[in-house]
């Protein structure tokens, strides 16, 4: 009963730690895909704002977007259309630097993370090297100690939560 329950757990092991980078870098694409849409609705905004004769106020649902992105210029961009001598030039320009700074912090980070890539695949499969001895061991019909498998659950948690961190850029 023991064995096969260490087969299992650490063929699910093996599992996580290899489909992790793949998962990190589907997430992180759709990130990066919602923020080029965002840059995309601000730069309309701007070309919207060069139009008017007014001072447009910026969109509900625009600004609730760019919030998701946990923006730090985001306070500065809604206030630029409530100031005294805002003018439509003004608030465009705003916005289209807001467009042009989410555009790089993108372009930064898609290359970051282009240029960390064989090296979160290289720790995936190091990372996996245990699981697959484990494994090896057990299929031989040795017993495997309780604690080597709960050693290694713990340093399997810890490379999972180092490839996390090195695959997440902050702004």
């Amino acid at each position: 009963m023991t064995t096969e329950l260490t087969s299992l757990s650490a063929l699910l092991m093996l599992a996580f730690v290899l489909s992790w980078p793949a998962m990190l870098a589907w997430w992180r694409r759709g990130e990066s895909r919602e923020a080029s849409e965002v840059a995309g609705a601000i730069e309309a905004f701007a070309a919207d704002a060069r139009r008017a004769t007014r001072c447009l106020e910026v969109d509900v649902a625009l600004a609730a977007r760019v919030a998701r992105l946990r923006m730090p210029e985001l306070g500065a961009f809604r206030l630029a259309p409530t100031l005294p001598n805002a003018t439509p030039e003004l608030v465009a320009d705003a916005a289209a630097r807001l467009a042009s700074r989410l555009r790089r912090r993108i372009a930064f980070e898609r290359k970051m993370l282009a240029r960390t890539a064989p090296g979160r695949r290289r720790g995936a499969i190091a990372g996996a090297m245990p699981p697959i001895v484990l494994l090896a061991i057990t299929g031989v019909g040795a017993h495997v100690p309780t604690a080597a498998l709960l050693l290694l659950v713990i340093a399997q948690g810890t490379g999972c939560w180092l490839q996390a961190r090195i695959a997440h850029v902050t702004p």
